[in-house]
């Protein structure tokens, strides 16, 4: 079965990738909120598919400002849905951001266990005439008994 992963990356990459997200984060720190979990049960937030309502609200005011308290001003709601709209899109790039890299990792797991699991079957077939691969082996014996083992595994048992 051919990798998935034909073109890796290089480290330095990944390291100024990793570096630029943790600069990103530590310069958002005075702009963040973190709620606590007591806080968000029973909020109204503006949830799926009431961006339109309030958006529409937003409008009616800012059109009819004379029907509205003298302390009102729906100035600040029209800046806080473009605020919003900003904050959409910096998470909809986080979030494109890691996808890419959970299926990128996904792909090199796969492609990891492919490898192990050739490994393993040809080490435990070498083992029979190998005392010292025996000993180590039996290490890998003890890990799969312990943690589980795939349909490989299972096969490589057989083997033995």
């Amino acid at each position: 079965m051919p990798y998935f992963i034909v073109n890796p990356a290089p480290a330095t990459f990944i390291d100024t990738v990793t570096n630029t997200i943790r600069n990103l984060s530590v310069s958002m720190n005075p702009f963040k909120v973190n709620l606590v979990d007591a806080q968000k049960p029973g909020l109204r937030t503006m949830a799926e598919g009431r961006e339109g309502y309030a958006r529409m609200v937003s409008q009616i005011a800012n059109n009819n400002i004379n029907s509205l308290p003298r302390e009102s001003n729906p100035t600040d709601l029209v800046a806080r849905l473009a605020y919003d709209s900003k904050l959409e899109e910096a998470r909809q790039a986080v979030i494109s951001l890691l996808e890419s890299s959970s299926e990128t990792q996904t792909a090199n797991s796969m492609d990891i266990m492919q490898d192990v699991d050739a490994y393993a079957e040809v080490l435990q077939v070498s083992r029979k005439n190998n005392a010292s691969l025996d000993l180590a082996m039996q290490e890998v014996d003890a890990w799969n008994a312990r943690f589980g083992s795939n349909t490989t595994d299972k096969k490589v048992q057989e083997n033995k």
